[in-house]
């Protein structure tokens, strides 16, 4: 098994509304991509989908994105994190 980070989605505005949850834990191989931070998201909350998660899973909504430590916003691309990491799930539009 490859490595792994275990890591905290704090969910912001409609996200956090419609999971009904501050907070979410993940355990995400190393390195990652916000579509599979998309996928792991639906299976512990799949009222996301369609709310901040694509239909399809493929990533996050247009309207929707992630900080990584209140230090970077994160793209499409690959995502290396660590252990205690923690993902800032929030409306990327003004009024959030």
């Amino acid at each position: 098994m490859g490595a792994t980070a275990s890591i905290t989605v704090e969910l912001f505005g409609t996200a956090r509304i419609a999971c009904g949850k501050r907070v979410l834990d993940l355990l995400l191989p190393v390195p990652a991509s916000a579509a599979l931070v998309a996928v792991e998201l639906a299976k512990i909350c799949p009222d996301l989908v369609g709310v901040a998660l694509r239909d399809d899973l493929s990533g996050l909504l247009e309207s929707y994105t992630l900080n990584l430590n209140a230090a970077e916003f994160v793209d499409e691309g690959e995502l290396t994190l660590s252990d205690g990491d923690i993902l800032l799930l929030f409306s990327s539009q003004a009024g959030g």
